[in-house]
């Protein structure tokens, strides 16, 4: 069985297809301008070639003394890395001593040009802080669109010590399971058969069983009202079981778990690995 980190990338051509078929039929372009980083957020604004040769756009937050850095990986939202910056992570991070990378995920933001293999923008991005940070700790966050990418992202992301994925999903197949949902299962089904070695780079709960890094956190809301803890459930039971802890909660929105302190705690122990594993009952 060939191992789900080892699988034959599609080639130019495949990958043009996949992009046009993806963004004409479910994945409208998602650019927007967002706002200006407050400068009490000092950062460098960076471009990098993402998947296909896309122009990415990111900003590094630099702390002066940092214990690593955090690549984050933003949801779905037309202004893609602001998310961050809006909801006070990069804030957080910095007075926690961890250096933050953020990127446009190519659709997204100020990023243009690519295809639609959003993992690979982030491999794309990991690097870039392994580069620019030698030395430290990466670790890897990822909310929604963000977690699914990280978890497919994993099996290529060996130098990476921990990774979190919030409120991620198994696949694009599991959006259309149920009898309500015939024509996405038929034209995922045919996408499935048409793009093998496509499909298969994007079938989140298997990529994450390659998955190296030191300490796996996912994170889900049973009170989720876009990504059913359910799905969640699938990736978190495809990771590695002696490096991953699944914390569920309750009464919580799709991308609101960063509101909750017993949220930031898990972070922070996954990512210096004291107080590992955080206490995972509901």
């Amino acid at each position: 069985m060939t191992h789900p980190g080892a699988l034959p990338k599609p080639g130019r051509f495949e990958r043009r297809l996949v992009g046009l078929f993806v963004r004409s039929t479910m994945f409208r372009r998602r650019h927007a301008t967002g706002w200006s980083v407050p400068a009490e957020l000092a950062h460098e604004e960076l471009r990098f070639e993402g998947n296909t040769g896309a122009d990415l756009a990111g900003r590094h937050f630099l702390h002066p003394n940092p214990r690593g850095i955090v690549v984050l990986a933003h949801p779905d939202r037309r202004y893609g890395q602001h998310w961050f910056v809006k909801e006070g992570w990069i804030a957080w991070l910095l007075e926690n001593r961890f250096s933050a990378l953020t990127f446009d995920f190519t659709n997204y933001g100020a990023s243009r040009g690519g295809s639609t293999y959003l993992f690979e923008d982030l491999v794309a991005a990991a690097r870039v802080a392994r580069e620019r940070e030698p030395g430290i700790p990466v670790h890897i966050i990822g909310l929604s669109l963000g977690a699914f990418s990280a978890a497919n992202a994993s099996p290529e992301l060996d130098f990476v010590e921990s990774i979190t994925l919030e409120s991620p999903y198994p696949s694009f197949n599991s959006w259309y399971e149920g009898d309500g949902h015939r024509v996405g299962k038929a034209a995922m089904a045919l996408f499935d058969k048409t793009w093998p070695r496509t499909a298969a780079l994007i079938q989140a709960d298997r990529r994450i069983a390659a998955c190296n890094a030191k300490r796996i956190l996912v994170a889900a809301s049973s009170s989720d009202e876009v990504t059913a803890i359910a799905l969640t459930r699938r990736v978190a039971s495809g990771a590695p079981p002696t490096r991953t802890n699944l914390l569920e909660v309750a009464g919580v929105p799709h991308l609101g778990l960063f509101a909750l302190p017993r949220y930031r705690a898990a972070l922070l122990a996954t990512l210096t690995g004291d107080g590992w594993p955080p206490s995972s009952a509901s």
